[in-house]
């Protein structure tokens, strides 16, 4: 059995008390090391370079520098290392604003402790994670702000079908649905989204659509 890697991470909050909770949380399965902490955007920043994590948590609202900016530049300059970002006030810009900066997650502080271990984990390999919560606000901007008859750009991986699939998948549209509309199986249905998680390099719908917003496959 392989032996599971130590993540490294570094924790960007200007709360102390939540850095020492997501601390504590964090390394009490040992498969994590938490090699710095920030207080600022600026810091989040500067560390990351002194430190090179495999992962930064970081806080979107962060004083001298906040933190979808800094995801922004740690992302312009170390590609290799993820970025999980984590909000109080998980509002639907600050969600967007932080995956289209480069984020490879997005979670709000109210998610269940669990979650952030596992959003840090996915990272870790390149993977998108999507708080609990999150993915309901990533659903319902999609659909509220898909217009009929609007053509965003595709993505040149995706036959024009699965581009459609993907539209409708993001509006929060089931299998049933589809099929029914397209006048196709569902079975069908499942082959071309198992087609487009695959090309995508994607697990679930969730990571299939933020995927679809950073492409402009769908407008936001």
């Amino acid at each position: 059995m392989p032996v599971q890697q130590t993540i490294r991470v570094l924790l960007a909050d200007d709360h102390v008390v939540f850095r020492l909770g997501l601390r504590d949380l964090l390394t009490q399965d040992g498969h994590v090391e938490v090699v710095g902490e920030a207080e600022t955007g600026e810091e989040a920043v500067e560390r990351t370079r002194q430190y090179k994590p495999d992962v930064v948590v970081m806080d979107v609202r962060m004083p001298h520098k906040d933190g979808i900016q800094a995801i922004r530049e740690i992302k312009a300059e170390l590609p290799e290392t993820q970025v999980v970002a984590v909000s109080g006030f998980a509002d639907n810009d600050s969600v967007f604003n932080a995956l289209q900066a480069g984020a490879s997650g997005f979670l709000s502080k109210d998610d269940d402790p669990s979650a952030i271990q596992r959003a840090v984990s996915q990272a870790s390999s390149g993977t998108l994670y999507l708080g609990p919560s999150i993915t309901k606000q990533v659903l319902d901007r999609v659909s509220r702000d898909r217009t009929p008859g609007s053509h965003p750009e595709r993505s040149s991986e995706l036959t024009p079908r699965e581009t459609l699939i993907l539209r409708q998948m993001a509006a929060g549209k089931k299998n049933r649905e589809m099929a029914a509309e397209l006048g196709i199986s569902e079975r069908t249905v499942g082959n071309y989204m198992n087609g487009i998680l695959s090309k995508l390099d994607v697990h679930d719908r969730a990571q299939a659509i933020v995927h679809a917003v950073r492409r402009g496959i769908v407008r936001i």
